[in-house]
């Protein structure tokens, strides 16, 4: 079976050149879906421009020169996605969303760069009459905490992962959209519209506009704010 992608077939949420060479990068199974991610080879070649070969790119991930939220990672092909932080060489950088949906670089400080918001996807019940957490980026967090729902997120610190923070998803607090028409925007939740049936629940913004629940990450509250700066995004 051929691991390879063809360039023109990689996902539109990648931003690489499409006609530079015949193959595409294909991320190997990892912590975010294939069409949601981007290989640590493109973020080095296609995206930064520190090599100009997949050689080059594989020989400062060998050296140990990048680090995803935190440790070190020497594969290729490793799929980085929505939220985490990639340190090359002392530099950072969080993976965020342009207007076109497509997956692009911030640039971080390092004190920002010492947090990651995590989206709760799934909420079970664990031995010991606790709560089993899942986000959006495939990891488990065991908690006592029964008040966190599925859609509210996490912000932890790196590389250890521990909970600092949870915002809720609730009337008042802000999000970022991370799909459909109006990706890539911030505002203020102004209502949670709950439909019946198999229906997609709503959200609708004080600025006027409204997605899916499904689309809605959670970046502020009374108590805390991450803001997503565009000026910092690299083109």
């Amino acid at each position: 079976m051929i691991n390879r992608t063809k360039r023109l077939m990689v996902s539109r949420q990648v931003k690489i050149p499409r006609k530079t060479f015949f193959w595409g990068p294909t991320p190997n199974p990892g912590m975010h879906p294939k069409d949601q991610s981007v290989t640590l080879l493109s973020i080095i070649r296609d995206y930064l421009g520190l090599s100009d070969k997949e050689r080059e790119a594989a020989r400062i991930l060998a050296n140990g020169l990048v680090k995803v939220d935190g440790r070190i990672v020497r594969q290729k092909k490793f799929a980085a996605g929505f939220m985490d932080v990639i340190e090359i060489n002392g530099e950072f950088y969080r993976v965020v969303y342009n207007d076109q949906g497509a997956l692009v670089l911030m640039k971080e400080d390092k004190e920002r760069a010492a947090m990651k918001l995590l989206k709760v996807r799934s909420k079970v019940m664990a031995p010991g009459n606790k709560i089993q957490l899942g986000t959006h980026d495939g990891r488990t967090f065991i908690t006592d905490d029964k008040s966190i729902k599925v859609g509210d997120v996490l912000v932890v610190s790196i590389p250890d992962m521990k909970i600092s923070e949870i915002i809720k998803m609730q009337p008042g607090n802000k999000a970022y959209i991370t799909a459909g028409s109006h990706v890539n925007q911030t505002g203020t939740i102004s209502k949670i519209e709950v439909k019946e049936g198999s229906s997609a629940n709503l959200v609708h913004f004080q600025e006027g506009f409204s997605t899916i629940k499904d689309h809605v990450f959670m970046v502020g509250s009374s108590k805390f704010s991450f803001a997503l700066n565009p000026e910092e995004v690299i083109p």
